[in-house]
């Protein structure tokens, strides 16, 4: 599979090697990979890099609907991260609260199984 073809670097994420940044990942973030000469690295772009450029099941909803409900959900996971990490400074019910609210009405939205957008798991 897959995993079969990758190479794991172990990192200190505290104190990332400068190779990593020069050589890597110039934004110096992480999770980053390196495919024929290219490298991906915000998660969610790997994650659609991924499941266009490997075989194996789709990571993504076939129907268009949940694929697009999908997307959205992912372009909202900046500002959630963000605003989790940042509640942790102050007061995280408060902080932290509408973040959690805007997620748990947004994953409402598709309740047709136990599963993110769908009934089963991909196989």
């Amino acid at each position: 599979g897959l995993q079969d073809k990758i190479k794991l670097v172990p990192l200190n994420l505290q104190d990332r090697p400068a190779w990593y940044k020069e050589k890597v990942y110039p934004v110096n973030k992480v999770p980053a990979l390196e495919h024929n000469g290219k490298v991906i690295g915000e998660s969610l772009d790997l994650i659609k890099y991924v499941d266009s450029n490997f075989e194996g099941p789709s990571l993504l909803p076939d129907d268009p609907e949940k694929r697009k409900f999908a997307d959205e959900l992912f372009s909202h996971i900046d500002t959630f991260t963000n605003d989790v990490y940042t509640s942790f400074k102050g007061d995280p019910a408060k902080q932290a609260g509408p973040a959690f609210d805007y997620l748990e009405k947004a994953v409402d939205k598709f309740d047709d199984g136990p599963f993110f957008l769908g009934q089963t798991t991909r196989q």
